[in-house]
């Protein structure tokens, strides 16, 4: 605002004091700037700035050198501030009332204003049919509050990045939004028509909504997968989509609507659909069997689909009929049970994306495919069978993504692969099959200048002997990529070296890189010489005992593998140590993944000079006894390492989790340590010893996984474990193998929450069940009350008479 402005600057001007300047809120950078920039006292005085907003584009143009992601809430810490907000503190919980707020908290995503607005709602409402008819709201619709604060980032949004948004709320709930898929289908809606990259102007929209939050990104080892939008998103999506897109029963579109997407996961939803339903443009059926009646009524009913998926239906076959669609531009056939495509689908000459990923069935592609002039992605990997391709590459010159090729004597050839100058990402499988060096040559890939991802496979039951291992070096020594890659990936490679254009000097502009399965490849090469590599995955290369200083190399700045951030090393059977890194190699690495390294001692020495080493996962490691000295790390998790024995001097550590690790005794020197999750195993009757020895560290949260012999020995005051869960943390959380919650135990209540299992397990025992109050024990405990105060009056009364009889005797 002017105002609050013109307040700071007259401020700033007479400050000679440090200032810590806290903007909330900020949602055009521009103005903040200008004042920041031009105001030399504030620069002068050496102050600090805080910057809140919803949108990191915009802390960026302020020039934030620290970022801190606000995550929403997990389930736990969303029913602490649902059970606080609506003011349970006077009642009692019975029954599933827990549940239902859980199940509610769900519901909000984790948002701390909508977990409030709806709190606030609840306040007074102590029966669980209340609170179950307040689940069933829609949120969106019923609270104007929770709809306008999401429509306050929505309206800042570009309108193609809104349509983009809108179009994600057709995905099922929890649905992982692969960028890749996402981004074809909205260029198959025609979002971007006109525009001169249609990927990179989807890809660009994709990341937005994940810097706006409206995305939640998914990571897994190899990095982020995809991303999910949350509950409250959807529904305020659905909301603001109108008539356009529908996810509920068919059946109850009214007549005088017009959707254009739908989606449903019921075949029987189909025959629903009202015959006055008649444009739609994209149509979802997902997991659900699909029978060729159903798809041929979907083809007869709406032929001006532009987005068929089909993916995960068990559709077995597909209709001549299919080459009616005319205007589609997209069809996704992945994870069915098809064998052939028909001849018709070469009519479709709109058809810009035919995905048949994992269609383990598929045995033949028809030469049709190669008339589909328009294709910008074609994917048919992960189809074993597949051994007669028909069509031809020659006329598919503007694919822009290509997986699945594989050589062939009677098939493709690489050397056509030279005719499709705008592929971005291709991946080549099955070149075991001894693809001849000449053909490799030919397909000139150091001439697609717009090439960035890349991956080169080779089949395990393909490996020759010894003796071709020179060969298959010579094959990938012709495949020689441009320099612009950024991201490849070599799988199963056998040959007995790298080939000559894997060098720094070559892949300038890699930030990926994946090394699986090199099984011949005795060392490694000078990765660290890589100055812009971000991701580096070595995976599988069982003949490797050590990791030297061989893959650190001599860089050219001094400083090895300078903006690396994630690190995967996984499948490492015979390797023992990493050595070789100096303490000024890895300077931004944040992450890293130990996965089945069950020969590694310890964790390398060298990470304890990652200062900016946050995440650490560790599995499979059976022969690790410690983990210590690791300065920056703040998450730490461990899986099935039978011998871990020790975890020490871990100074920044906050969140633990510990699962099967029986050896386990000693856990110290971790004193910011706040959240402890333990899965202690399904035959385990005891908790561990450190856990029940006195710690310097205080537990916001433990969350204990185990057998329910166990949490029985928990789930009370007077039970075996009961004093040490009432010191262990503010807030327990007991549940079963499965993810079913057991019981909880806040310390400020000073009260347990048991489930109705738990209860009804106390019943068969033979324990008395009483109404388990959730508010703090002031609140409670009337009956001590009453003694207390009935004390106290006859004490006054006693005194009374004695005086009055101490008078009387004088």
């Amino acid at each position: 605002m002017p105002e609050q402005r013109e307040v700071l600057r007259r401020y700033l001007d007479g400050s000679t004091r440090n200032l810590l300047l806290v903007i909330d809120n900020v949602r055009k950078a521009d103005d903040w700037n200008q004042l920041l920039a031009a105001n030399e006292a504030f620069r002068r005085c050496g102050c600090k700035v805080i910057v809140t907003t919803r949108d990191e584009n915009v802390a960026r143009m302020m020039g934030v050198t620290h970022f801190h992601r606000v995550k929403c809430l997990n389930g736990d810490d969303g029913w602490l501030l649902l059970h606080k907000t609506a003011n349970l503190g006077g009642t009692v919980a019975t029954g599933n009332i827990q549940d239902v707020g859980r199940s509610i908290v769900q519901k909000c995503s984790g948002v701390p204003m909508a977990i409030r607005t709806i709190g606030w709602n609840l306040r007074g409402r102590c029966r669980e049919d209340e609170w179950e008819s307040i689940h069933s709201q829609d949120f969106i619709s019923s609270y104007t509050g929770i709809r306008d604060s999401i429509d306050t980032t929505y309206m800042e949004l570009k309108y193609r990045v809104k349509r983009c948004f809108l179009y994600c709320s057709l995905y099922p709930e929890q649905f992982v939004i692969k960028q890749q898929c996402a981004t074809q289908q909205w260029i198959a809606e025609g979002f971007f028509e006109g525009r001169p990259n249609l990927e990179e102007e989807a890809e660009s929209c994709y990341q937005e909504l994940i810097e706006r939050g409206l995305l939640l990104p998914e990571h897994e080892a190899n990095g982020v997968v995809g991303a999910k939008m949350p509950t409250l998103l959807r529904s305020f999506a659905l909301y603001r989509s109108g008539e356009e897109n529908c996810v509920d029963n068919p059946s109850r579109i009214s007549s005088t609507s017009k959707p254009w997407r739908l989606c449903i996961t019921d075949e029987e939803a189909i025959e629903a659909i009202p015959v006055y339903v008649t444009r739609l443009r994209t149509l979802f059926v997902s997991a659900s069997p699909l029978r060729r009646s159903s798809l041929d009524l979907i083809i007869g009913r709406f032929p001006n689909l532009r987005v068929l998926d089909l993916r995960d239906t068990q559709v077995e076959s597909i209709p001549k009929t299919l080459g009616r669609l005319l205007q589609l531009r997209y069809l996704n056939l992945s994870n069915t049970e098809i064998r052939k495509l028909p001849q018709s689908i070469g009519n479709l000459m709109m058809l810009q994306f035919l995905i048949l990923q994992n269609c383990p069935y598929l045995t033949q592609m028809t030469s049709h495919v190669g008339r589909l002039e328009n294709l910008r992605g074609l994917d048919f990997s992960g189809a074993p069978e597949l051994n007669d391709v028909r069509f031809r590459l020659l006329k598919l010159t503007g694919l822009n993504c290509l997986r699945g090729f594989f050589p062939a004597n009677h098939g493709l050839k690489l050397k056509e692969l030279h005719a499709l100058r705008n592929l971005t990402s291709l991946q080549i499988l099955k070149l075991g099959r001894a693809s001849s060096i000449e053909d490799a040559h030919q397909s000139r890939l150091q001439e697609m200048y717009h090439l960035k991802e890349l991956e080169l496979c080779c089949s395990s039951v393909d490996q020759p002997p010894v003796d071709g291992q020179e060969h298959m070096k010579d094959v990938f020594s012709a495949l020689r990529p441009p320099q612009s890659l950024v991201s490849l990936k070599l799988d199963g490679y056998y040959g007995n070296g790298f080939p000559a254009w894997f060098s720094v000097s070559h892949l300038t502009a890699l930030q990926r890189l994946t090394l699986d399965g090199c099984v011949h490849c005795q060392r490694l090469p000078a990765l660290g010489e890589m100055m812009n590599l971000k991701f580096l995955a070595i995976i599988g290369f069982s003949v490797l005992t050590e990791i030297n200083y061989e893959l650190r190399g001599a860089p050219a700045t001094g400083v090895a593998f300078p903006l690396l951030e994630q690190l995967f090393l996984g499948r490492m059977q015979n390797m023992v140590s990493w050595s070789g890194l100096v303490d000024i190699d890895m300077p931004l690495l944040e992450r890293l993944q130990l996965d089945s390294c069950p020969m590694m001692i310890s964790v390398p020495s060298w990470l304890q000079h990652c200062t900016t080493l946050k995440s650490l996962k560790i599995q499979h490691a059976d022969a690790l006894q410690y983990i210590e000295n690791l300065p920056a790390l703040k998450e730490l998790q461990v899986h099935y390492s039978s011998n871990l024995n020790r975890i020490l001097n871990l100074s920044r550590l906050e969140d633990l989790k510990i699962v099967s690790c029986a050896c386990l005794t000693v856990v110290q020197d971790v004193p910011l340590l706040r959240n402890l999750h333990l899965d202690l195993g399904k035959h385990t009757a005891e908790l561990p010893e450190w856990l029940q020895k006195k710690q310097s560290f205080t537990l916001r949260g433990l969350e204990i996984i185990g057998s329910e012999d166990l949490l029985n020995r928990c789930s009370s005051s007077t039970a075996r474990y009961g004093r040490l869960i009432k010191d262990a943390a503010d807030h327990v959380y007991a549940k079963l193998h499965g993810g079913s919650l057991y019981f909880s135990y806040t310390k400020r209540t000073g009260m347990f929450y048991r489930s109705r299992r738990c209860r009804e397990c106390f019943s068969m025992q033979g324990a008395a069940i009483l109404a388990v109050p959730v508010a703090p024990q002031r609140v409670h405990g009337g009956w001590e009350t009453w003694i207390k105060y009935t004390l106290c009056a006859i004490f006054l009364i006693v005194s009374q008479f004695f005086v009055q009889w101490a008078v009387s005797s004088r």
